[in-house]
């Protein structure tokens, strides 16, 4: 028995059984199984700025974080405003530069940014769109809470650590 009881959230109760009935060596032998799959397929990443420079594996969990059709419906609204308004924040710094303007970002963050790109400056995307995949990282504050820690518009290297993730938990 786990222990969980009553306090186990709805979107749970069926994680909760699960775990009722594994066994601990087992969770633990699954888990070294998705590491060897992770290390076999070289699904790793470097730590920027780490003096050893070594190769990571990704995170991975056997126990999957929930998300009721609720919580993702909510989600989602705030995930697809954020995306248009940061397709509407690159499209504003390469044409008229109206946020730099009104002095609500000093020009030397957007100029001297490494990802700023001067050729971009008046080019027309496709439906205005410049970031087409963007990587942004929730967390859960407290149930039906969640922050954002940051987004990321250049080519989220998360968004494969994601899929791979998916991928290694319905092999396990």
């Amino acid at each position: 028995m786990n222990g969980f009881g009553q306090d186990v959230r709805e979107p749970y109760a069926q994680v909760a059984a699960w775990l009722d009935s594994v066994r601990v060596e087992e969770l633990r032998k699954k888990s070294a199984e998705a590491e060897l799959l992770f290390r076999r397929t070289g699904i790793t990443f470097a730590v920027y700025g780490d003096t050893e420079a070594t190769e990571r594996l990704i995170p991975f969990d056997m126990i999957p974080r929930i998300i009721s059709a609720a919580e993702w419906r909510r989600l989602a609204a705030g995930i697809e405003q954020r995306v248009k308004a940061l397709n509407a924040f690159m499209y504003d710094i390469y044409h008229r530069q109206e946020i730099i303007k009104a002095g609500r970002i000093p020009a030397e963050l957007v100029i001297q940014n490494s990802a700023f790109v001067p050729e971009m400056i008046g080019v027309e995307p496709e439906l205005g769109i410049y970031s087409h995949i963007i990587g942004i990282d929730i967390v859960r504050t407290a149930e039906n809470e969640f922050y954002v820690l940051e987004d990321n518009t250049r080519t989220p290297s998360g968004v494969s650590y994601m899929l791979e993730n998916r991928e290694t938990m319905m092999h396990m």
